[in-house]
């Protein structure tokens, strides 16, 4: 990391990473890597409330994760930065070769 990154900077890079840190902002994340869906779509998806996922939705919006388009009184959303969602990937794979190591302190089999 550069060392001339500034605290603007860092904060929106923060601020991105805590978008990305909630396990149903994932779930939309890995719906939308297919392609469009609605608030509808991923709420029937996710089986839980249009304002739930409506929540989600606008603080993966205005991180500029997802982008929107209207359709009539359409709202379909995109995945609009990739990258965000390989971030999430490279995090599960990390997180993946410690499986067993957690589950042994947890006292699960495998």
């Amino acid at each position: 990391m550069s060392p001339n990154m500034s605290a603007p900077f860092l904060d929106f890079v923060a601020r991105r990473l805590q978008a990305v840190a909630e396990p149903n902002r994932i779930r939309i994340l890995k719906m939308l890597e297919g392609g469009e869906a609605t608030v509808q779509d991923l709420t029937d998806e996710l089986a839980t409330t249009h304002q739930n996922v409506s929540r989600h939705l606008a603080v993966l919006y205005q991180s500029g994760i997802v982008s929107r388009r209207k359709d009539g009184r359409t709202v379909w959303y995109t995945l609009a930065d990739f990258s965000a969602l390989r971030l999430v990937e490279q995090a599960a794979q990390s997180a993946s070769g410690y499986v067993e190591e957690l589950a042994t302190i947890a006292g699960l089999d495998v």
